[in-house]
């Protein structure tokens, strides 16, 4: 059973700022909670190749994968896919998107996630989905904290 998650946030910033932190996947530990390295593996245009290592988490071990993330910063939108499955997905599909509102007072940034769990997991789908759900607000709070308050003068444009 494929499962499916969409949350959405609104970040007081200009969307440049916004997509290029958020899509500047190095920088990844200081924005999300869960993450304990970010490592970029390889690039080719606007697809990056990379992992992604958690903290572990009660009685969670720190998991790692590998994804691959395409930018499309004209689209306004970014998408991604485990290529190393890792438990407990058998297959999870991520697809981010920013609405620039009026008069550049900020984003709405969306997170859709596709996904079907492993079937060694204990939980079901509709389990995933709700923390999924829950985690992804989280994340999404600290993110939305975090760029809002960086500092202008040290952003770069790593982002394609």
């Amino acid at each position: 059973m494929t499962g499916y998650t969409e949350n959405n946030i609104v970040i007081l910033r200009d969307f440049d700022t916004v997509f290029d932190l958020t899509n500047d996947i190095e920088l990844w530990p200081q924005l999300f909670t869960e993450y304990e390295k970010a490592e970029v593996l390889e690039r080719n245009g606007n697809e990056v190749l990379f992992s992604l290592t958690t903290y572990p988490e009660g009685d969670r071990p720190s998991r790692t994968w590998v994804s691959r993330r395409l930018i499309d910063k004209p689209g306004k939108q970014a998408t991604a896919e485990r290529v190393e499955k890792a438990f407990p997905f058998k297959d999870m599909k991520i697809h981010w998107t920013y609405e620039e509102l009026p008069q550049g007072v900020g984003v709405v940034m969306t997170w859709m996630q596709k996904f079907e769990i492993h079937d060694d997991c204990k939980w079901t789908t509709e389990q995933m989905e709700s923390f999924l759900n829950r985690n992804t607000r989280v994340q999404m709070r600290a993110i939305k904290e975090k760029v809002e308050a960086w500092p202008t003068k040290t952003l770069t444009t790593t982002a394609v």
